[in-house]
């Protein structure tokens, strides 16, 4: 049975359930964790098959965690993993919990800053599913010689990058060897990590694991390869590869090529990508009802004129803002009458942006004066976006500008999200725009319950024909 599992890395992506994008109003006397929450909680659908969980991001009883506060870290190793994360309940009995110790995080340091002891003792106290061992993150990866070639070219001295990536894999491999030992005596089940600098090192990585007993392997340091580079190495590693070894992916997982992955023996990988692309790229997902691609769309964005950037951008550019809203006004490219001199450049932005957001909330409930409310977008986007302004504006910025402008009408056109039961976009249009903390969060968590979707319709067209027939 062809099977694929998504991790989901926990970096406390958590929302308030009460947030309304319409006013900004939230739980009163707001408490991060307490009153908030995780993605399987707010959304209908589990957004993942598991959660992966860092060492160096909750930290030890002795060592400060990177995305933990003390507190936080202390009910982690009291609860354990599964009821801190809220996974506890029968609906969530499936959601697997994998742990490794968040190489990534400390990729600057000579020596990783804890003990296999230290990890394990995360792992046993966590109570996780699968943990994975006490690796030193490997970077860059030369997917041919030309590639190393083409480093030297910079001045940079491969001689030198190719040692201490040798020795950063004698440390992966010296503790793995350690770990797979002492896991012995532990229920979670043990991972190795396999990293290199070209194929011929990983695939040693991959052979010697094999070899001390290792039976389910990750992908280590790809993160920043190309899907070509990716694919390419998987291919190599399925030369050496055990018949009954398993891959993860650790931190990439480019959902279009779950077929040649598994194809690879590759079955889970994690990523924040779905969320990432929702949060800080403002993407949002669609997935059409007897679809297995997903789609992307630009939601409109909406800055808050009252942040620090946008005040910033005001103080910077204040005269000529002024001359801009005054152009823009007689060139009736916005509907509020701004000619009263006695405004200022902040009141003038300020009511763009509540006619903007007035518009906006109309044409959710409605779904009508499409054009009107496109206007209002744009009019106020010239004034918060630096890249408009008249001193600003070249010819090779007014392409993808206007490009923008046609994504922005394209998405509230489609209106996907009033078709949306996910369990965030029956909040509306002003709950997932491209504005707040909250707003943008809650678009990412969407994406992941889309991404999944995906996974789930890809892995089921993957099963052997008399499975599907069944």
């Amino acid at each position: 049975m062809t099977k694929f599992r998504f991790y989901f890395p926990d970096n406390k992506d958590f929302v308030d359930p009460k947030f309304d994008g319409r006013d900004n109003s939230r739980t009163k006397y707001h408490r991060q964790y307490d009153d908030d929450n995780y993605p399987h909680e707010i959304l209908k659908e589990l957004p993942y098959d598991g959660m992966l969980v860092s060492l160096a991001g909750v930290g030890t009883m002795q060592k400060r965690g990177k995305y933990y506060e003390q507190e936080l870290t202390e009910d982690f190793y009291f609860l354990g993993a599964r009821e801190f994360l809220r996974l506890n309940k029968p609906k969530f009995a499936n959601v697997k919990l994998m742990g490794d110790c968040g190489a990534f995080d400390y990729h600057n340091e000579f020596e990783p800053p804890f003990t296999v002891d230290e990890l394990i003792e995360f792992y046993d106290r966590g109570g996780f599913d699968y943990g994975i061992s006490l690796d030193h993150i490997v970077f860059p990866y030369f997917k041919n010689e030309e590639a190393k070639e083409e480093y030297v070219k910079k001045g940079d001295d491969i001689h030198e990058l190719i040692k201490e990536s040798e020795r950063r894999i004698n440390i992966t491999l010296k503790n793995a060897k350690e770990f797979y030992s002492k896991a012995k005596n532990y229920r979670f089940e043990a991972y190795g990590v396999a990293h290199g600098y070209d194929k011929a090192s990983f695939i040693r990585s991959v052979k010697e694991l094999q070899e001390i007993g290792y039976r389910k392997i990750t992908i280590g340091g790809m993160i920043k390869s190309k899907t070509d580079e990716l694919l390419e190495l998987l291919e190599c590693l399925g030369e050496v590869r055990e018949p009954d070894t398993e891959f993860h992916l650790l931190g990439i997982c480019r959902f279009d090529n779950i077929p040649a992955y598994v194809e690879a023996g590759v079955t889970s990988a994690d990523s924040t990508s779905p969320l990432m692309q929702g949060l800080k790229g403002g993407k949002y997902y669609t997935l059409g009802e007897n679809e297995q691609k997903f789609q992307e769309s630009l939601v409109v964005r909406v800055r808050q004129c009252d942040h620090d950037n946008v005040q910033k951008h005001i103080d910077k550019h204040r005269d000529e803002l002024r001359h801009h809203i005054t152009t823009l006004n007689e060139n009736n490219e916005f509907d509020i009458d701004l000619s009263n001199n006695a405004l200022s450049v902040n009141e003038c932005i300020k009511r763009l942006e509540l006619d903007c957001l007035k518009k906006l909330q109309r044409f959710d409930e409605t779904g009508l004066d499409l054009d009107i409310t496109v206007k209002a977008l744009i009019a106020y986007e010239k004034v918060t976006n630096e890249s408009y302004l008249p001193s600003k504006l070249t010819p090779t910025k007014l392409g993808p500008l206007k490009r923008n402008e046609e994504k922005y009408k394209a998405f509230l056109d489609q209106r996907a999200w009033r078709s949306c039961r996910c369990g965030i976009c029956e909040g509306g249009l002003m709950n997932i725009l491209f504005r707040s903390n909250q707003s943008n969060r809650r678009r990412g968590i969407h994406n992941l319950a889309i991404i999944t979707q995906h996974k789930n319709r890809v892995v089921e067209s993957l099963q052997p024909q008399s499975k599907q027939e069944k």
